[in-house]
C-alpha cells in the first residue's frame, strides 16, 4: 500500500510580520490542537499535538532557492511526524488545513493594485448605495473576487448581509479564499445547497432590514428560486445582474422574469474586453496541461463560433493549427468561412474527416454527445470553455467507452470502439479555470468593476430597470458611468 503524505507545502507573498497570523490560522483550520508551543525568538517554528497520539510541526520561512522564487515569497511548511490515532482520512484533513490560509496584507496592498478600477468603484459611487440592499455572490473563487468583496464591504454592506456561493471549481487558491471569507465573518456556501443558501440569506436579510441581490456568473441563483424556491422571490426584488451569456441561457425556460436584469453578461463592453482573454487563457492552460503534446500542424476543431469560440479559432490558428469551426447558426458558420477556417454543417463529418487532435467547446450548451463518439478517429483532447460541465455528454461518451481511466490532474481517458483514446480534459470542467487563475487581474478588472456597477444601479430607487431583461439599459450605463473612461486612461494611447 502506498504510504500517507507526510508533508504539505504553501507558498504566499509576505513580510516576516505576516507569519504569526498564518501560522494562528493553520492552526485555527486544524480545529482540536493541544500543546502548542510559543515560538522563542525570531524563530517561526510551532509543534502541535493533535488528537491522542499525533504531533505535527509547523515551519515557515523563505524558499531554499530565492531566486527561484518571486520577491517576498515565504514557505510554510508543516510536517506529520507522528500519526498515531489518527485515521487516514484525518492526516489529509490535518494537511490541507496549511493550505487555508487568508490572504496577507502583501498580497491584498498588490490585488488592490493590480485591480484599480474595482478597488476604487467605491470612490466614484455614492456613499453608501448598497446600504439598503444584502448581496448574495456567485463568482469564480479566485484572488480577484477578494477585491470585489471588499468594494461591496465600502459601498455599505457589513459582512453578515453577504452570502458567498462557492461554484467548486479547482481554482488554484480556492481554499485560500473562501479561508479569507470565512475569516471576516461572510457566509459561504457550496453551490450544490444554493436553495438552502438563499434561504439562510433571506432571513438574515430581513432580519437585518435589507432586500436581497444576486450577483451571478452562470445562473446558478435566479433558476434556483423559479424552480425551487418562488416563495422567497419577494426577499429578491432588487433584481440580477449577470456575469456570463451561460447564465443568461439557463433563464431561456422562463418567458416571464419577476426581476430586473443587469446583463453584463451581453454589454458590449464585455463582448469588447473580455473575449479574447478567455480565449487566450483556456488555450494557454490547456498547453499546460499537455506540456509533450505537438500541436502545430495538427487538426482542430472550435464548436461554437460566439464572441469566445471566434477568438479561440483565432488564437489556435496563431499557434499554427489547422482549424476547423462548428456552429449551429449559419450566419456564425459563414463569418468562420469567411475568415479562412474550415467549417462543416455537420458535427460528425467533420470529426470523422477534419480528424481533430484538439476539440475545444465553446456553445454554452452540450456540443459532443455519445452520438459523436462513433466519428473520432484518433486519439484526442476534448477541451471545454462552457461553465460547469456541461458543454460534453460525458455519461454518454462514457457509455460508448470500452475502457475507462483517471488521467489525473489531466481528466478522464475514454478508450472508444474505433481504437481511439479521447480525453476529456479537466474533467468536461472549463479550462480556463482548471487549477489556474484563469484571466490575469487587469483583463478581470472592467468585469468585476462592471458588477459593481449594476448592483449599485439596481439599489438605486427609480432606476428605470424593468422586470426581465434590460439589455440597451444595461448598456447605456455601463457606457456611460465613467467606468471607460478610466480603463482608457490606464490602457490607452496617452494623447499630446
Amino acid at each position: 500500500m502506498i504510504p500517507l503524505a507526510r508533508a504539505e507545502s504553501i507558498e504566499l507573498q509576505g513580510e516576516p510580520a505576516d507569519m504569526p497570523m498564518v501560522l494562528a490560522a493553520i492552526i485555527e483550520a486544524i480545529g482540536k490542537v493541544t500543546d502548542v508551543s510559543e515560538p522563542t525568538g525570531d524563530r517561526l517554528d510551532r509543534r502541535l499535538r493533535v488528537g491522542a497520539g499525533g504531533r505535527v510541526r509547523l515551519l515557515a520561512g523563505t524558499p531554499a532557492r530565492p531566486k527561484a522564487a518571486a520577491a517576498g515569497t515565504l514557505v510554510v511548511t508543516m510536517v506529520l511526524e507522528e500519526t498515531t490515532g489518527l485515521l487516514p482520512g484525518q492526516v489529509r484533513e490535518v494537511l490541507a488545513a496549511v493550505r487555508r490560509v487568508p490572504f496577507t496584507v502583501t498580497e491584498m496592498t498588490a490585488l488592490r493594485g493590480q485591480m484599480p478600477l474595482t478597488a476604487e468603484l467605491p470612490l466614484f459611487a455614492p456613499p453608501g448605495c448598497l446600504a439598503q440592499v444584502a448581496p448574495v455572490l456567485t463568482v469564480h473563487h479566485m484572488r480577484d473576487f477578494l477585491v470585489l468583496v471588499e468594494a461591496v464591504q465600502a459601498m455599505g454592506v457589513p459582512p453578515e448581509a453577504i452570502t458567498v456561493l462557492d461554484k467548486g471549481y479547482p481554482y488554484r487558491h480556492t481554499a485560500r479564499v473562501d479561508a479569507h471569507l470565512t475569516r471576516q465573518g461572510i457566509a459561504v456556501w457550496p453551490w450544490t445547497r444554493a436553495a438552502d443558501a438563499l434561504n439562510d440569506h433571506a432571513q438574515r436579510a430581513a432580519a437585518l432590514g435589507r432586500q436581497g441581490l444576486l450577483v451571478d456568473d452562470g445562473g446558478y441563483t435566479l433558476p434556483v428560486l423559479l424552480k425551487h424556491r418562488p416563495d422567497l422571490l419577494p426577499h429578491f426584488t432588487t433584481g440580477l445582474v449577470e456575469q456570463t451569456i451561460s447564465g443568461i441561457t439557463r433563464l431561456e425556460p422562463w418567458r416571464q422574469l419577476p426581476l430586473p436584469i443587469f446583463s453584463v453578461a451581453q454589454s458590449r463592453m464585455k463582448a469588447t474586453v473580455e473575449s479574447y482573454g478567455v480565449a487566450d487563457a483556456a488555450i494557454r492552460n490547456a498547453l499546460r496541461l499537455l506540456p509533450e503534446e505537438k500541436l502545430e500542424g495538427q487538426a482542430a476543431l472550435v464548436i461554437g463560433h460566439g464572441r469566445i469560440g471566434e477568438q479561440i479559432a483565432q488564437v489556435l490558428r496563431s499557434q499554427r493549427m489547422r482549424v476547423a469551426v462548428h456552429d449551429r447558426q449559419l450566419v456564425r458558420l459563414i463569418a468562420a468561412h469567411e475568415q479562412g477556417f474550415v467549417t462543416g454543417r455537420c458535427l460528425s463529418t467533420l470529426l470523422r474527416e477534419h480528424r481533430p487532435k484538439l476539440i475545444v467547446g465553446s456553445t454554452g450548451r452540450t456540443s459532443v454527445r455519445g452520438e459523436h463518439a462513433a466519428a473520432i478517429g484518433g486519439d484526442c483532447y476534448l477541451v471545454s470553455t462552457t461553465s460547469r460541465d456541461r458543454e460534453f455528454a460525458i455519461a454518454e461518451l462514457v457509455e460508448e467507452a470500452t475502457e475507462i481511466s483517471d488521467a489525473g490532474v489531466l481528466g478522464i481517458r475514454l478508450r472508444l470502439l474505433s481504437g481511439a483514446c479521447a480525453t476529456i480534459v479537466g474533467d468536461g470542467y472549463p479550462v480556463n479555470f482548471h487549477h489556474a487563475e484563469s484571466l490575469p487581474n487587469a483583463y478581470s478588472d472592467l468585469i468585476l468593476a462592471s458588477l459593481l456597477v449594476g448592483a449599485a444601479t439596481l439599489a438605486t430607487p427609480g432606476h428605470g430597470f424593468t422586470p426581465g431583461h434590460n439589455v440597451v439599459a444595461s448598456d447605456r450605463v455601463l457606457e456611460s458611468c465613467g467606468l471607460l473612461e478610466r480603463y482608457y486612461s490606464r490602457f490607452g494611447l496617452k494623447s499630446t
